[in-house]
């Protein structure tokens, strides 16, 4: 196993990507439920969760019915044709090492269940479109959920309402003010001001009234 691993904190775009599983088990069906709401999902295995089950019928993902365990590396490098992301979670730790050796031969990136390889699956915030992502590199699991926990009494839902006005109001600004740095000060003025902040736990509508209102006030007293 490298030890010479580099990992860049990254947010990629894998709609239309294929993501490739092993296994019909708990793991696989934990792999799937995560991916399945980003990138075309297959599930390979000879038996499937009830979960995974409900999520074929959801639409949600593709399972193929497959005996795995005495098929050939050439079968295998077939059933990974055109994968961007290839999981290996069977309950066979000698097939889930030959899967790895059969993607990496072909460059397909490994999300290995038993140590960090090319992809590290955080532990996920999301607020709307605020996202955040946190690991540990699989070095302790239960501390990225701890830390998850954590922070999820801090970053409430009203961080992904935020978003939403903030970019509401950053399109304003690019009409009304044409220096950068002016739009960025009205901006953090929005964001340090509670009014806006405790407004937004029960209407966004008033929240943006609120920041409307710093903006303009803050144009008429500068400009």
């Amino acid at each position: 196993m490298s030890t010479s691993r580099k990992y860049l904190p990254l947010f990629l775009d894998v709609g239309n990507r294929k993501v490739v599983i092993f296994g019909g088990g708990s793991v696989g069906e934990r792999k799937a439920t995560f991916f399945c709401e980003y990138a075309d999902t297959y599930v390979l295995s000879a038996a499937f969760t009830p979960a995974l089950h409900t999520l074929r019928k959801d639409g949600k993902v593709e399972l193929i019915d497959h005996d795995l365990s005495s098929i050939p590396d050439e079968g295998l490098s077939e059933l990974i044709d055109d994968a961007f992301l290839v999981i290996p979670a069977t309950s066979d730790s000698s097939l889930n090492q030959r899967i790895i050796d059969v993607a990496k031969c072909a460059g397909v990136l490994i999300n290995p269940v038993e140590y960090a390889g090319d992809v590290v699956i955080p532990s996920v915030i999301r607020r709307g479109d605020l996202i955040i992502g946190i690991s540990t590199l699989g070095k302790s699991p239960a501390l990225s959920k701890y830390t998850r926990r954590k922070l999820e009494t801090v970053i409430t839902p009203e961080y992904g309402e935020m978003v939403r006005l903030q970019e509401a109001i950053r399109s304003q600004l690019k009409q009304r003010v044409s220096d950068q740095a002016t739009r960025r000060t009205i901006l953090w003025e929005i964001l340090d001001d509670r009014r806006v902040w405790d407004a937004l736990t029960g209407s966004y509508e008033k929240a943006y009234n609120i920041a409307f209102t710093i903006m303009m006030d803050h144009i008429e007293n500068t400009g």
